[in-house]
């Protein structure tokens, strides 16, 4: 039942945090942006984060918001891991940072927090115990308010890339809220994790790669559903130009609401047969899909998390434990 895919518009297919804001620093670091490094026999560990002190999320300014929503950097250094925010420049391009798009004029650093927020928070964590973790929510979109959207209101965590450095794993704890069942009953969708290409700044691409969970699943609802289609940039010929190139559902492994699971994210880019998207949950494989994921163009955006979704309001989601890798961790699920 194809009907009920996620807007094509959205997902930052219109925006992305390099092309609000332009001029955004690109600190290349050799052993990040490398493609020798990259494709290194021993995974290298490139980012590391729970959130902990002091780690700091910035209320966007004037010249953050861009007329439909606004940009959020997050700064400061994890005195858990050692890793600094501002200074992370995965493959390049402006550090990780959130794209507030509430979808209507007039977007200014105050109007936005009726739309969404970020801020990290002192929950108990998927050990057990007291941990801060990021926790994001959208109140209601542009477009409809609390109602189900037809636009593109979106809450993204995202890293904006200057140039493609070579294959990519992430992990990372999240928690849906716990009405998200009820939520989705009428058939619907809720992102959770993307990709696109495209040139810097823009949303020219050719290929996205994207997960997340639906309602109108067969034998489990919800369900995970995982494709690979072109829809990575603004067309006004969608949805009727839209090219699907694989469409996997997952109805084995369960969806978590209202509490913490694992999602692991594995990528290999190629042209031919080697080419290569795995995904797990809670040490489970979702996917794991082989054959051609690239045509022409780079990543230009890699959407950490994204909360968004065509179900009513709120949305809201908790995260912890962010890890980026050049490859799989020896302590990485079944692969």
């Amino acid at each position: 039942m194809k009907t009920f895919h996620a807007p094509f518009r959205g997902t930052g297919s219109r925006w992305s945090i390099a092309g609000a804001v332009r001029g955004a620093a690109c600190a290349i670091f050799l052993a990040v942006c490398s493609p020798f490094a990259a494709q290194a026999q021993v995974p290298m560990l490139l980012f590391k984060s729970g959130f902990e002190p002091n780690t700091v999320i910035n209320a966007p300014t004037p010249a953050d918001c861009f007329g439909t929503g606004c940009v959020q950097s997050i700064t400061g250094q994890d005195t858990s891991t050692g890793s600094t925010w501002q200074s992370n420049n995965i493959w390049g391009g402006s550090p990780i940072g959130f794209l507030l798009l509430a979808d209507t004029p007039g977007i200014d650093p105050t109007t936005i927090r009726d739309y969404m927020f970020n801020q990290i928070v002192n929950v108990t964590g998927h050990n057990g115990t007291p941990t801060k973790v990021l926790y994001s929510q959208v109140t209601q979109s542009g477009c409809c308010g609390m109602d189900p959207q037809s636009g593109a209101a979106q809450n993204a965590f995202q890293i904006d890339p200057s140039a493609e450095g070579g294959d990519l794993y992430i992990r990372y704890w999240l928690k849906y809220q716990p009405d998200l069942d009820r939520q989705l009953a009428s058939p619907s969708w809720r992102y959770l994790f993307s990709w696109k290409t495209g040139t810097p700044g823009n949303d020219d691409g050719d290929y996205r790669t994207v997960v997340q969970v639906v309602s109108w699943c067969v034998g489990a609802n919800p369900c995970w559903e995982i494709i690979g289609d072109n829809a990575a940039r603004n067309d006004p010929c969608f949805p009727g130009c839209r090219v699907v190139y694989w469409d996997e559902y997952n109805t084995t492994v369960p969806v978590p609401v209202g509490q913490w699971f694992k999602f692991e994210v594995f990528w290999h880019r190629s042209t031919g047969s080697d080419g290569r998207v795995w995904m797990a949950v809670n040490g489970q494989q979702i996917v794991n899909h082989l054959g051609p994921n690239r045509i022409a163009k780079d990543i230009n955006r890699i959407f950490l998390s994204d909360v968004y979704s065509g179900t009513a309001y709120p949305l809201y989601q908790w995260m912890d434990d962010l890890e980026i890798w050049n490859g799989f961790p020896s302590d990485a699920s079944p692969h």
